[in-house]
């Protein structure tokens, strides 16, 4: 499994752990969870972008 470090605005970063929370509840694990969902849903949708840009 890979590891990666960021840093987020701090306004991004609230909103983000009390939606992990509404919608998942504090349980260990929830916010990997999600970060994996959204990144999942980034590339799905940055797909197309990326013929029109030619890589």
């Amino acid at each position: 499994m890979g590891k990666m470090n960021i840093v987020l605005k701090d306004e991004l970063e609230e909103r983000f752990r009390k939606t992990v929370f509404e919608r998942k509840g504090m349980k260990k694990g929830n916010i990997s969870e999600a970060l994996e969902e959204a990144i999942q849903h980034w590339i799905e949708t940055c797909k197309p972008e990326e013929k029109k840009h030619g890589k």
